[in-house]
């Protein structure tokens, strides 16, 4: 039988919500482990080791993903590129057989990129400014829904190990949130994370990037 250390932390493990209360110290321990004595169906003399077992969870856990992010954020790399447009295209069978076309209009050799993303009913293209009048020679602008101009491409380069790391994209999202930065678009690409932002916001997105290095590196 499965001993009650291992039954809360495959229960904490579980449920992103709680733990992520847990770790900011809202919830009471009593309160969490006799709600866990209830949904486990164990006894209520288990209390106490009940307890024992989430604070031994949150103490690990927490060292755990401490010194995985150490190790991740000193060793990131951070690059940006300016002038990106980001076009949101109604998906049909005719734009997808101008995909091939539009890859055309890029020249990866001077540096030049082009991000496309298929969903279920839209096709998001991110490419340099630039080339936005070679794009409309191959798609109208009536096929497109959205346009945004003036961004600014955040390239976060982390070693492979982060792929294996929960949190990182959270982490960064919700430092980005707190200085009121709106995240227009973001593509993880392991060990790669692309996040575009307003141009007039990448200063203040850079500096929150760097708070997380300085934190993480010390």
């Amino acid at each position: 039988m499965t001993n009650i250390a291992e039954q809360v932390k495959i229960f904490l493990d579980n449920d992103f919500i709680i733990r992520k209360c847990l770790f900011r110290n809202i919830i009471s321990f009593r309160a969490l482990s006799r709600y866990i004595i209830k949904t486990l169906n164990l006894e209520e003399k288990n209390l106490d080791a009940v307890m024992s077992a989430i604070r031994r969870y949150k103490k690990e856990e927490r060292l755990k993903t401490e010194t995985e992010l150490k190790k991740i954020f000193s060793r990131v790399a951070v690059k940006t590129r300016s002038n990106i447009v980001d076009i949101c295209i109604k998906k049909s069978k005719k734009i997808l057989e101008q995909l091939n076309k539009i890859n055309s209009i890029v020249d990866i050799e001077k540096g030049e990129v082009i991000r496309i993303i298929q969903a279920e009913e839209s096709i998001r293209i991110i490419l340099d400014e630039k080339n936005l009048d070679k794009f409309f020679d191959h798609i109208s602008k009536g096929d497109c829904t959205s346009i945004e101009k003036d961004l600014t491409e955040i390239n976060l380069h982390f070693t492979i190990e982060a792929a294996k790391t929960k949190g990182i994209i959270s982490l960064i999202s919700s430092s980005l949130n707190a200085e009121d930065i709106n995240i227009v678009e973001i593509i993880s690409c392991a060990p790669e994370l692309l996040i575009f932002v307003k141009k007039e916001d990448l200063l203040k997105s850079l500096n929150a990037v760097n708070n997380l290095e300085r934190i993480y590196k010390s």
